[in-house]
């Protein structure tokens, strides 16, 4: 069980095209800072599946209109991950939430292209950030590269000690990070019971290194 009066720090590496992502971060968002203090990290799925070794294509070099891997527009995580890194820079805590969950909204409830810039913005906007905050961001070349480097350095976090493979990947603690994939979302009274449960299985049984149930037929 988590210790009362000391938040859980979380490493928690996500990408926005990944509705398991979306689960675990509007979980912990719903924890609140008294119990979780969580560091995210945006982790690019078409980074692995595209180049794992980052040895000839670099998601963080690329222009905003760069081909999808499976040419699936749609399905680009730059603009996002730039406007995240934006927004996170500048504005207040609540509002990087509110923004990454609008986000995410966007992505599963909407089937919006969130590599959209204007979308982007007004997601921003609507999450309480300063007006046109992600577009300045982008035609500010200093601050772009500036998330640029944001990117590269979330993705060598999740490949130096440990090849992270997945989101949602969480590090808790010095210990060694887990993949977490929740069958549904996480109501919010449940929240802490999930999180107690989850730390004290870690620490009792830390050679468990999955644990995965087969789809019922």
């Amino acid at each position: 069980m988590t210790s009362l009066g000391q938040a859980v720090q979380i490493e928690l590496f996500m990408d926005y095209h990944c509705p398991y992502s979306q689960r675990v971060v509007l979980w912990l968002d719903d924890l609140g800072p008294e119990r979780v203090a969580v560091r995210h990290r945006l982790f690019g799925l078409e980074q692995v599946n595209r180049d794992p070794g980052a040895t000839d294509w670099r998601l963080w070099e690329q222009p905003l209109d760069y081909i999808q891997y499976r040419e699936r527009q749609d399905r680009r995580s730059l603009a996002a991950f730039l406007a995240t890194a934006i927004v996170e820079a500048n504005e207040a805590r609540g509002v990087a939430a509110r923004f990454r969950r609008a986000v995410y909204e966007a992505r599963f409830q909407d089937r919006a292209d969130i590599s959209d810039l204007m979308l982007l913005d007004s997601l921003a906007a609507a999450a309480g950030a300063a007006a046109g905050r992600v577009a300045d961001g982008f035609s500010r070349p200093a601050e772009l590269a500036t998330a640029r480097v944001r990117i590269a350095d979330d993705w060598a976090a999740a490949r130096s000690s440990f090849a992270i493979f997945g989101v949602p990947t969480l590090g808790v603690g010095g210990a060694r990070p887990f993949y977490l994939r929740l069958a549904g979302p996480v109501e919010p009274a449940d929240g802490p019971a999930v999180l107690d449960a989850l730390l004290d299985f870690r620490s009792e049984v830390p050679g468990v290194l999955e644990l995965k149930l087969p789809e019922p037929i």
